[in-house]
């Protein structure tokens, strides 16, 4: 039934790939998609363009048919409902617009082996040359909704290269139309306690034929607020103890510590937000530090945190570091104190500005860059101090598992595999 390499005791798996208006992508993809030696299960979604004419050519798939466009989610369920009558155990659902790689099935067809109750997800690299603005947004807030709905914490919630165990299809009572399904089904598998993992993917929006997309953003956000309205309402009775999970100092000492690049990433948003602090911009540092943090790809909550360093009572410590600083390196000795006395005199700010004005300036930038980096360094050490070793973080995984099982004693967990944007860097991705 399923190639060798693929077939199981447990595991039976056909490929289904639904279809709408896609015909100048779609042969190159049913070629690649033979080559993996699966049933392949096509179900043309109603298209009125040459999608017919390109399926005649190939005779060894399975065809499905409606009459008339029924929308993403309605094509996936008669796939489904096709697999199930062939008794196939698992179903891989690929998109057939061209932007995901064949060549990654296998790799998620091995992690159901391992794991045949899971939903296995494919998960998109962060960062995708042409990667619309819209589709990261999107992909963002889905994944925040689907934290606060189920409590995993997944990449990609929007992925269509996926592994379904149809099992979970069959069970769930999703019904969610076109592209909601994905989403739901997610939430719906984690309160079922069906495992969730993630495994890396290629993407690529540099499709040959051009982008071909049936999203409506008006009418499908709509369906998706819709949607996680009503899954919101459903698991309201622990979402507040969800949230106060969320924030739980255990949980966020492990995701800082997580990767190299999360502790990085942290670092450098903490370092970019204690050197806006020690800028005479008052009143903007904070944003300046958000700025900063997005230009340069870096934690922006960290340095938001950073910024804060200009508060009372070191925030007054700075300002007369600064300007004593400044003074020294532009006249070669420390101030007497008669421009303090002026600045103090007044009660009016641009007084001192212009009186101290070019001492601060000049200091503030000096004990920026030196505190910054001390920050950067300091903080990287700390968050990667004894990692190799089960020591720190075992003690507080412990605690934060404690928690965890408090709060949600059946909770479903999130395996994840790899880091999708260290694929991404990978010689063979696309």
């Amino acid at each position: 039934m399923a190639d060798s390499s693929f077939s199981s005791t447990t595991v039976s798996s056909v490929i289904i790939a639904p279809t709408f208006n896609n015909f100048a992508t779609l042969a190159d993809v049913l070629e690649r998609l033979g080559q993996l030696g699966l049933p392949i299960i096509v179900v043309n979604d109603g298209s009125t363009d040459r999608t017919c004419a390109v399926l005649e050519s190939f005779a060894s798939i399975q065809l499905r048919t409606h009459s008339v466009n029924r929308g993403k989610a309605a094509a996936m369920r008669t796939g489904f409902e096709a697999a199930a009558q062939m008794d196939f155990t698992h179903a891989v659902t690929i998109d057939t617009d061209g932007q995901h790689d064949p060549r990654d099935i296998p790799r998620l067809l091995e992690e159901a082996q391992r794991s045949p109750r899971s939903l296995i997800l494919g998960t998109r690299a962060r960062r995708i040359a042409g990667y619309p603005g819209r589709n990261r947004l999107g992909r963002w807030i889905s994944n925040g909704l689907v934290w606060l709905e189920c409590g995993l914490r997944l990449d990609d919630t929007q992925c269509g290269l996926r592994v379904y165990p149809l099992s979970l299809i069959l069970s769930a009572r999703s019904a969610a139309p076109r592209y909601g399904f994905e989403t739901e089904i997610i939430t719906l598998a984690a309160w079922m306690e069906f495992p969730v993992v993630q495994v890396p993917v290629r993407c690529t929006y540099d499709v040959d034929n051009g982008q071909v997309s049936h999203f409506q953003p008006w009418r499908d956000s709509l369906r998706a607020v819709r949607m996680h309205a009503g899954l919101l309402a459903a698991s309201a009775p622990r979402l507040p103890l969800r949230l106060a999970r969320g924030f739980h100092p255990a949980a966020i000492w492990r995701q800082l510590r997580r990767t190299p690049r999360s502790r990085r990433e942290f670092a450098g948003g903490l370092a970019v937000g204690v050197f806006c602090a020690c800028l005479p911009l008052y009143g903007i540092q904070a944003v300046l530090s958000l700025l900063g943090a997005r230009m340069m790809r870096f934690n922006q909550l960290s340095a938001l945190v950073g910024s804060q360093l200009s508060s009372p009572p070191i925030g007054a410590i700075l300002i007369a570091a600064s300007m004593a600083l400044g003074h020294l390196l532009l006249n070669g000795s420390w101030p007497d104190g008669s421009a303090w006395k002026m600045a103090h005199a007044s009660i009016r700010p641009w007084v001192m500005v212009r009186t101290l004005g070019l001492d601060w300036a000049l200091g503030s930038l000096v004990i920026g860059a030196v505190l910054s980096l001390i920050t950067y360094v300091a903080v990287r050490a700390a968050l990667a101090f004894g990692r190799p070793h089960a020591g720190l973080d075992a003690g507080i995984a412990g605690i934060g598992g404690a928690a965890e099982q408090l709060i949600e004693p059946n909770g479903a967990k999130a395996a994840v595999m790899q880091s999708a944007d260290q694929l991404a860097q990978s010689p063979d991705s696309r």
